[in-house]
């Protein structure tokens, strides 16, 4: 069998189940363990797969990332708890990033109280919610993104390395023990990086279907933000309890 033709069986393996084992691909291709590793290797190069322990685990693309109406409709009620778990940890006369995902946005309700509170935002629709609770909001400028309503590029990642935040809030597309923190667009992954590392505190709010899921993009390791998120099985609980702290809100 040709190496396209094993690549292709392959991926074809992660679509439909999102993670494959090197030992189910060897009868499906008729290759050694060794020319699987190989090819695992080469994908992974490409950027097609992320390689685990035993096989691979299929990326989710900048292509896949859906639409912003599409993730504000999905486990509404989880997303709901996390935020105002995530809303509890802010104080009176604090500078918070919140960022665009449709979790970080379920705090707003829970800030009206606060008082002298900035948000900095790159979400227009955030920004919006806010002025309705009528809370402080800056919103720096760039490139409007259409599909997460999201203000990302060159000029805001400029204009967030002058900023110096208390707290930041984060959205995820996914989160795992190998890849850490990732989203599918690159633009994004830098405005996460930038508002992490300039914040006195960061956490990362995502529900427990992200668990495992991975991205194209990297923003920031396990250990770079505590993760606020709801009831995960036990043995992930565990496992990135190793490298973070992790509270499940119930």
């Amino acid at each position: 069998m040709l190496t396209e033709e094993r690549h292709q069986i392959i991926l074809k393996q992660l679509q439909m189940h999102n993670i494959v084992k090197l030992q189910d691909l060897i009868p499906l291709t008729g290759a050694s363990e060794s020319t699987l590793r190989r090819d695992l290797q080469d994908l992974e190069n490409c950027h097609k797969l992320l390689r685990i322990y035993g096989g691979a685990q299929n990326i989710i693309s900048f292509h896949d990332e859906p639409a912003l109406s599409q993730k504000v409709a999905a486990n509404t009620d989880d997303k709901d708890k996390i935020g105002k778990a995530a809303a509890a940890l802010v104080n009176d006369n604090e500078v918070i990033f919140l960022d665009a995902g449709t979790t970080v946005q379920t705090i707003i309700p829970y800030l009206s109280d606060l008082n002298n509170l900035l948000v900095v935002t790159n979400s227009v629709d955030s920004a919006s919610i806010l002025a309705d609770y009528q809370i402080e909001t800056f919103i720096p400028g760039g490139k409007l993104k259409s599909s997460t309503k999201a203000i990302v590029g060159s000029t805001m990642t400029s204009s967030l390395e002058n900023y110096h935040f208390d707290k930041a809030f984060i959205g995820t597309n996914g989160f795992s023990i190998q890849a850490g923190f990732t989203t599918p667009d690159p633009e994004e992954a830098s405005t996460k990086e930038i508002t992490i590392k300039n914040s006195n505190k960061a956490y990362v709010l995502a529900d427990a279907s992200k668990c495992g899921q991975v991205s194209f993009n990297r923003f920031a390791p396990l250990r770079d933000a505590e993760l606020l998120t709801n009831e995960l099985p036990s043995k992930s609980l565990e496992l990135l309890s190793r490298q973070t702290k992790v509270t499940e809100v119930k």
